[in-house]
């Protein structure tokens, strides 16, 4: 997974939160728009009357799977990328008040 996230950034660039966000926000509308493609195909299936139809309608959803599987994971290590870097943001003001509050008690 790490490394995984990794290749994400380094392969699209990606140097601060706001371009994550703008990546995933992105990837997110991709996404969106490949599912209500699928779900349309779904929905001209099950009103077609011909079998072969019916296939032909089935083959075509089938088509927007790989694609969505990949933009789903791709979502799921930007959002483990942001989670590790609010905790890194976390545990740095953490130390900082632990190292302010030495340093009062030292005086």
């Amino acid at each position: 997974q790490y490394t995984n996230d990794i290749e994400l950034l380094a392969k699209n660039k990606i140097e601060d939160i706001t371009q994550l966000d703008s990546y995933q926000e992105n990837k997110q509308d991709e996404l969106d728009y490949l599912i209500k493609q699928r779900q349309q195909c779904y929905y001209y299936r099950r009103n077609s009357k011909d079998e072969d139809e019916k296939e032909m309608w089935s083959t075509k959803a089938k088509e927007f799977t790989p694609q969505i599987k990949s933009l789903r994971f791709e979502i799921k290590s930007c959002k483990r990328i942001r989670e590790r870097s609010i905790q890194k943001d976390i545990e740095k003001l953490a130390m900082k008040k632990i190292k302010q509050r030495e340093s009062r008690d030292e005086r």
